[in-house]
């Protein structure tokens, strides 16, 4: 099956520790599936369970991924309903957290955040997302 075409995940997961691991098998099944490398998968993989950990833990409310695949990049976002725009936190070698953005942030080729628009159905929310080049050979 070839890779070359736009298609979108989404899912819906509970504030739960286990909806990481629930969009970790979810993100690996869809890439995977449409071809995608494996060292393009793994890394998609890590950062999609950085971030939904950080909105499992953040928000007191269920959390969205959404995963987009286009012929060059694919775009997942993680939004969660803690109002507040994360920012990388310095890392020391002696810290048992706080290194999920500095994971995102060391290994998307780009990243970003923002509020939900106080119009939607959701105000008060945010998203996080991150990008990953596809390379094709």
């Amino acid at each position: 099956m070839s890779g070359a075409h736009t298609w979108e995940c989404q899912l819906e997961l509970p504030n739960d520790p286990r909806a990481s691991y629930i969009a970790r098998h979810t993100i690996r099944t869809a890439l995977l599936g449409y071809a995608h490398t494996r060292e393009l998968t793994d890394k998609a993989e890590l950062l999609t369970s950085e971030l939904v950990s950080n909105a499992v833990k953040h928000s007191d409310g269920p959390v969205a991924v959404r995963l987009n695949s286009r012929p060059t990049t694919i775009r997942i976002g993680v939004m969660d309903n803690h109002p507040e725009l994360p920012t990388p936190l310095p890392c020391t070698p002696d810290q048992d957290f706080g290194r999920g953005l500095f994971l995102v942030d060391a290994l998307a080729d780009t990243w970003g955040r923002y509020p939900v628009a106080p119009h939607s159905r959701t105000p008060g929310w945010k998203v996080v997302w991150f990008e990953l080049s596809v390379l094709r050979g």
